[in-house]
């Protein structure tokens, strides 16, 4: 591995952890509130286009870059828990404030 090929690593494996907190912070509280859906769906767009072009360019080449495609799949399915959560729990608080 040279160089170039681990600080990839290192820069992929950071932004893929970044999620994680985020993640787990919403899994544990249900609060969306602070996700606005332009920034989910923005982001999450971005994060699945970004992911086809690097997989439709490493596939036609026949080299993988593992570390990106490492960072884009969590990446991914953090942003499908975000997306899915905030549909789940945004209209939770408005209920319990109407019955």
């Amino acid at each position: 591995m040279d160089f170039l090929e681990t600080l990839g690593w290192i820069g992929n494996i950071v932004l893929s952890i970044g999620v994680i907190p985020q993640v787990y912070k919403t899994w544990r509280s249900h609060d969306v509130s602070s996700f606005s859906w332009s920034f989910l769906l923005m982001w999450s767009s971005g994060v699945i286009l970004v992911f086809i072009y690097i997989a439709g360019e490493n596939i036609m080449k026949g080299d993988f870059q593992w570390p990106l495609w490492l960072n884009y799949l969590i990446n991914i399915l953090g942003t499908i828990y975000l997306v899915y959560a905030k549909i789940r729990y945004s209209g939770e608080g408005e209920k319990d404030q109407s019955a």
